[in-house]
């Protein structure tokens, strides 16, 4: 490739992950020209490992809107499985222990959320190493040209694009250039887009690694009968709670037709309470953390990692913008808060959403004027801000159970109303087959993330917020905290009849989202819930869900009696002995 023609190409995406390389395959099915520089190569480590909601459901409208159907293949565990990798797990729900320091685990200590079932999930526990690298053939299969192993040395813009200088593969010349590159950015870097120190209130730092040997928390906490959860604990993403930090439990060994024995562990600690000690290497200090709660010290007894811990300094960080003349920095490569709650490919997804079209038109049209995608800007700046807020009211409920208990419903109904707003686009996309009713993602009630631009979802939100800030300064107590969420969330309007989200006794109060309880909250919200929530939520959904399962079935029985079996399972149920197969057969190894 040393002709001048072949190294010119109208967007240049710095970074061939998960969030690069769909861009580059979108944008390569619409006539973009398209090069991809990836510094590291593929395959190659990467966390981010956990999908929520609004990830899948961003997955799904992603392959719908710009007609890129395998990217819907990410959405789900079964496709995932068959047809990227069987290196991943399972996802079936969001599941938090909160632990005293000293003591065994509680069995009224814990909490549980559903992740999406089928047929639009269930969500998934991402071995990235093969999703990345799928992601990226994906690209290439679209016509994207890849360069592996090629760092992006400089960038020189000029009025009418860019030149982008290589290390070792010479120079190219394109219109756009996308920064995809994570905390590496090199516009942060050469821009000097960095805020230091980061402005956001989180201020986190993390050990994590992958291991073999982790059992199952199931088969070390006290039996349902006394905890009560709905499902597994072992069947999705686990987090055990703490005073100051939590730690994450991703499996990719829950599922019985998994080929991947690994889990990824990782640690999250407030670095005000908890500041590094230089003297402690980072695997002394993450079996500190793990011994100073004796039941994870369980689940971890056997567990050794396969490659070294790594131990970081604080996580957050920012950039000044994130558009400028003739340059975009995707999520991960402008802003990060935290691991908690899995926020990094659902802000990703949104992103590339929103980026996609307006880089075509771009492209066809030859205009590049900055003003086109200060949309993009604004919706990644206000996702960041709201997750900050979030994840530090996390960490702060973190201080006792029942504050955890009560802050954490606020989450859920964020969620609820985040991925519903979803969900109706991608009904409508189902009835009309016409890709321009996706424009109402970007119209109020619609835009950001975790229904943030409804202006009922946000007032819960910010007076439940409220509550946990007069906590942290001392001006409340716990008690008084818990009662002000309490009421936030019954004076809203926003809670499905169906769910026992008022209720602090009943620790899991949307069992899961599998047919019969769907089409509860969908019943609820189209004919019985506020003016605020009837009309601009739940419109739609049973008629579609209906016909996405008889598809989901169909597409399932061909693959087999057995695989049908679980397919009808997961549909109407969330009980499962997946986890019991697994964590046994890898135990006894």
């Amino acid at each position: 490739m040393s002709s001048r023609k072949s190294r010119r190409f109208d967007v240049a995406v710095v970074g061939g992950g998960i969030g690069g390389s769909m861009l580059a395959a979108i944008l390569s099915r619409h006539g973009v020209r398209v090069v991809i520089f990836e510094g590291g190569g593929h395959p190659r480590f990467a966390i981010g490992e956990s999908t929520i909601p609004e990830t899948t459901l961003g997955l799904r409208i992603l392959a719908a809107r710009y007609d890129v159907p395998e990217i819907a293949d990410m959405a789900a565990y079964g496709s995932v499985r068959r047809k990227i990798s069987s290196a991943c797990g399972v996802k079936r729900n969001f599941s938090f222990a909160w632990h005293r320091e000293g003591e065994p685990f509680r069995a009224q200590e814990c909490t549980q959320f559903p992740a999406l079932s089928a047929p639009l999930g269930p969500d998934v526990h991402y071995y990235r190493q093969d999703v990345d690298a799928w992601a990226y053939q994906l690209a290439l299969s679209y016509g994207a040209t890849g360069y592996n192993h090629t760092f992006v040395g400089e960038v020189r813009f000029d009025d009418d694009g860019a030149d982008i200088v290589t290390v070792d593969k010479g120079e190219f010349r394109v219109d756009y250039v996308i920064d995809a590159g994570g905390i590496n950015s090199v516009l942060g870097k050469q821009l000097s887009l960095r805020v230091e120190p980061a402005e956001y209130k989180t201020r986190t730092r993390t050990l994590y690694g992958h291991f073999v040997g982790v059992e199952p928390f199931d088969k070390v906490a006290p039996p349902r009968r006394e905890h009560k959860m709905p499902q597994p604990l072992a069947g999705g993403t686990l987090h055990h709670l703490f005073e100051g930090g939590w730690v994450w439990v991703i499996p990719f060994d829950n599922h019985p037709q998994s080929t991947n024995r690994l889990c990824s562990i990782g640690i999250a600690l407030d670095m005000d309470r908890y500041p590094v000690n230089e003297d402690e290497t980072p695997e002394e200090e993450f079996w500190a953390h793990v011994n100073r709660f004796p039941t994870f010290a369980r689940q971890m007894n056997g567990a050794r990692p396969v490659r070294p811990i790594v131990r970081t300094g604080r996580v957050q960080f920012q950039s000044s913008k994130v558009v400028g003349d003739r340059w975009c920095l995707l999520p991960h490569a402008s802003d990060f808060i935290d691991p908690l709650t899995s926020s990094g490919l659902s802000v990703t997804a949104a992103a590339v959403h929103s980026l996609a079209h307006r880089l075509i038109d771009a492209v066809r049209s030859g205009d590049f004027d900055t003003k086109r995608f200060e949309y993009v800007e604004t919706l990644v700046k206000k996702s960041f801000a709201y997750y900050d807020t979030l994840v530090r009211n996390n960490y702060t409920s973190f201080d006792s159970f029942e504050l955890w208990n009560a802050w954490f419903r606020v989450w859920t109904i964020n969620t609820l109303y985040g991925s519903n707003g979803m969900m109706e686009a991608l009904f409508a996309f189902d009835r009309s087959k016409d890709p321009s009713v996706f424009s109402a993602l970007e119209q109020a009630p619609y835009r950001g993330v975790q229904g943030q631009d409804n202006p009922a979802v946000a007032e819960m939100f910010r007076t439940a917020s409220q509550a946990i800030q007069d906590y942290r300064d001392k001006e409340i107590e716990t008690d008084e905290a818990c009662a002000r969420i309490y009421r936030a969330l019954r004076e809203s309007g926003l809670v499905p009849s169906s769910w026992k989200q008022l209720d602090p006794t009943v620790r899991s109060p949307a069992t899961s989202l599998t047919l019969i309880p769907m089409a509860r909250v969908l019943a609820w919200g189209k004919y019985r819930s506020p003016e605020q929530v009837r009309g601009r939520y739940f419109e739609h959904g049973l008629t579609e869900v209906l016909s996405r399962s008889g598809a989901f079935y169909g597409a399932e029985l061909r693959h087999g009696a057995s695989t049908a079996f679980h397919a009808t399972r997961d549909l109407i149920s969330i009980r499962n002995r997946d986890w019991r197969r697994i964590g046994a057969r890898i135990a006894r190894r």
